[in-house]
C-alpha cells in the first residue's frame, strides 16, 4: 500500500512531486521577490534623498546665520551620505523568498495561500500538493509589474518639490555671511603672510652663531608661542594683543646689565682710542670692535711694550689705563681689569700684568656676548614692530573714516575746510577748549581759547591756507582768536553738546588708538575700562 501511493498521486497529479512542487514555487516567487526588491530601493531611496535635502537645507541655512565657509561640502556630504545610507539598506533589508510570500499573500489577498505552500513546500502529501497547486494557480492570475506600482505617491511628490525649491533658493539666494568670510579670509591671509616672516625670523635668529644657545632657544620659544597665537586668532584685536605679549616676553629678556656693559665697553674704547700709544689705541680699536682675537693680539703687544719701558713711562701708561677704567665704571668687571692692567703696568710684574691681560679678555668676552644677545633680542623686538605695524596699517585700510565726525567753516579766503569734533573742558569759573581741525591744503596750528564765566568755549587746531574753520565745543560762550601761517582767524563760540552724543565718539577713538598701538594689555584694560564706566554714567 505505502509503494502504491505515490504512484497514484503521480497518475493524478503528473509532475506534482514534492521536489518538483517547491521548485515550481521557487520559480514563481523570484518574479515578485526582484520586483518588491525594486520597490523597496526606490522608495528607501527617495527617503533618504528627501531626508538628506532637508539636512543640508538646515545646514544652508545655519551658514546664513553664522560664518561658515565649509558649509556647502557638509550640505553636500550629509545629503550624499542619507542616500547612500538609504540605498545600502534597502539593499540589505531586501525580501527574502518566504518574506515575499508574505507579502504577495497581503497584496493580493490570496489568504495565506502562498505562505502555506512555502511552509509545506517540502511535504509529498496529497494536501500538500493540492495547496501548492492552487497556490500557484492563484499567483499566476497576477502579473508583478501590474501589481507591484513603481510610481511615487503624490504626497512624497509634493514634500519633494518643496525641499528641492527651499535647497535650491538657500543655494543660489545670496548669503550675508558671505562679506563676513571674505573679510575673515583677506585676515587670515594677512596672518599668514606675517607668520611666514615671524618663520623667517626664526631662522634667522637660530643661525646667528654670537648669541648664546640659551639666548636663541628663548626668543625661539617666543616667536614659537606668537605663530601659534596668530593662528587662532579671529580678528586684528586678538593678534595685536599677541604681538604686544611677544613683545614683553621680549623685554623680560633682556638683560638689565647689558646695556652698562656696552656702554661701558665703548666709553673706555673711546678714552684708549685718544691715546698716543699704538699698542693702547689698538686695545681701544679691538674693544669697539668686540674683536677677539685683536684683543688678544694688542695686550700681548702690550705687555712686550710694557718690558721695555721705563719707570716713568710706564707710569704715564698706568695713568691713561686708569683713565679708561674710570670711564668703563658702569661695568665693575671692565673697569676692575683695566684698573688692575694699569697697576701691574705701573709695578712692571709680568705675572700680574698676565693676569690683568686674561681679566680684560674675560671681562671683554662677557660684554661681546651680552652685545649679540641684546643685538638678537633687538632684531627680533624690530621684526615684530614691524609686523604689527603692517596688521595695523592694513586694519587702518580697511576700517578707514570709521568714527570721524566733519564740520565746516569758511574763513577769510572763502574756502572750506573739515575738522573734527572740538573736545571742551570747563572747570570752576573759567573754562578751556581744545579741538582739531583737517583742511585741504598746508597745515597750520591755532591758540587756545578762553571761555566765559560757568564754561568753556571751543578752540583748536587749524588745517589749511589761511582758513576760518568752525570747530563745535561743548559748553558756554566767548571766541577765541587763533594765528594760522600769518593769518588770523576768529572762531566761532561753540554750541552745547550733550555729554551722551560724545562719548561713544571718544571711546571709538580711544579704542582704535590703543588696539593698533604696543601699548601692554593690562593698560589696554584699564582704558576700556575707564571709557565703560563713563558711559555707564549718562
Amino acid at each position: 500500500m505505502a509503494t502504491t501511493a505515490p504512484t497514484r498521486i503521480s497518475k493524478v497529479l503528473p509532475g506534482a512531486s514534492g521536489s518538483a512542487g517547491s521548485e515550481q514555487l521557487i520559480q514563481a516567487l523570484r518574479p515578485w521577490r526582484r520586483k518588491l526588491t525594486t520597490q523597496q530601493v526606490l522608495r528607501w531611496a527617495g527617503i533618504g534623498f528627501v531626508t538628506g535635502l532637508i539636512l543640508a537645507s538646515i545646514l544652508l541655512l545655519i551658514s546664513r546665520l553664522v560664518p561658515w565657509a565649509t558649509a556647502l561640502y557638509w550640505a553636500i556630504g550629509v545629503g550624499s551620505t542619507c542616500l547612500l545610507w538609504a540605498l545600502a539598506m534597502a539593499l540589505w533589508f531586501r525580501p527574502s523568498l518566504a518574506g515575499t510570500a508574505r507579502l504577495v499573500d497581503g497584496r493580493l489577498a490570496l489568504y495565506d495561500r502562498l505562505s502555506t505552500a512555502w511552509e509545506f513546500q517540502h511535504e509529498t502529501s496529497t494536501l500538500a500538493i493540492l495547496q501548492r497547486r492552487d497556490a500557484l494557480t492563484q499567483l499566476r492570475k497576477h502579473t508583478p509589474s501590474r501589481s507591484v506600482s513603481l510610481r511615487p505617491h503624490r504626497s512624497y511628490l509634493i514634500i519633494l518639490g518643496v525641499v528641492v525649491i527651499a535647497f535650491i533658493l538657500l543655494l543660489l539666494l545670496p548669503n550675508p555671511m558671505t562679506a563676513v568670510l571674505q573679510q575673515q579670509a583677506a585676515f587670515q591671509a594677512r596672518i599668514n603672510k606675517q607668520i611666514a616672516s615671524i618663520e623667517h625670523l626664526r631662522n634667522t635668529i637660530d643661525h646667528q652663531t654670537t648669541t648664546s644657545p640659551e639666548e636663541r632657544k628663548q626668543i625661539d620659544q617666543v616667536l614659537k608661542d606668537l605663530e601659534t597665537q596668530l593662528s587662532n586668532a579671529k580678528n586684528e584685536s586678538e593678534a595685536q594683543q599677541a604681538l604686544a605679549q611677544a613683545q614683553t616676553k621680549l623685554a623680560q629678556l633682556r638683560n638689565p646689565q647689558a646695556t652698562n656693559k656696552i656702554l661701558a665697553n665703548a666709553a673706555a674704547s673711546s678714552s684708549l682710542q685718544n691715546s698716543s700709544n699704538s699698542s693702547l689705541n689698538a686695545l681701544g680699536q679691538a674693544l669697539a670692535k668686540g674683536d677677539s682675537k685683536g684683543l688678544a693680539s694688542a695686550l700681548k703687544n702690550l705687555a712686550a711694550q710694557i718690558s721695555k719701558l721705563s719707570p716713568a713711562q710706564r707710569a704715564q701708561l698706568a695713568q691713561q689705563l686708569e683713565q679708561a677704567a674710570s670711564q668703563a665704571s658702569q661695568d665693575p668687571s671692565l673697569s676692575s681689569a683695566l684698573h688692575d692692567l694699569a697697576k701691574a703696568a705701573a709695578s712692571g710684574n709680568q705675572s700680574d700684568i698676565t693676569a690683568a691681560m686674561q681679566a680684560v679678555e674675560n671681562a671683554a668676552s662677557q660684554t661681546a656676548s651680552a652685545q649679540a644677545n641684546q643685538g638678537s633680542i633687538d632684531q627680533t623686538s624690530q621684526g615684530l614692530q614691524q609686523v604689527e605695524n603692517t596688521l595695523a596699517a592694513a586694519n587702518d585700510g580697511t576700517d578707514q573714516g570709521q568714527g570721524q565726525q566733519q564740520g565746516q567753516g569758511q574763513g577769510q579766503n572763502q574756502g572750506q575746510g573739515q575738522g573734527q569734533q572740538g573736545q571742551g573742558q570747563g572747570q570752576g569759573q573759567q573754562g578751556q577748549g581744545q579741538g582739531q581741525g583737517q583742511g585741504q591744503q598746508g597745515q597750520g596750528q591755532g591758540g587756545q581759547g578762553h571761555g566765559g564765566s560757568g564754561g568753556s568755549n571751543g578752540a583748536g587746531n587749524n588745517k589749511g591756507n589761511g582758513e576760518q574753520v568752525y570747530v563745535p565745543g561743548q559748553v558756554g560762550s566767548g571766541s577765541s582768536s587763533q594765528t594760522n601761517g600769518g593769518n588770523n582767524g576768529v572762531v566761532q563760540p561753540g554750541q552745547s553738546v550733550p555729554f551722551s552724543k560724545v562719548i561713544q565718539h571718544y571711546n571709538t577713538m580711544a579704542h582704535d588708538a590703543i588696539d593698533n598701538s604696543s601699548i601692554p594689555p593690562d593698560l589696554k584694560d584699564l582704558v576700556h575700562g575707564y571709557f565703560d564706566t563713563l558711559e555707564g554714567q549718562h
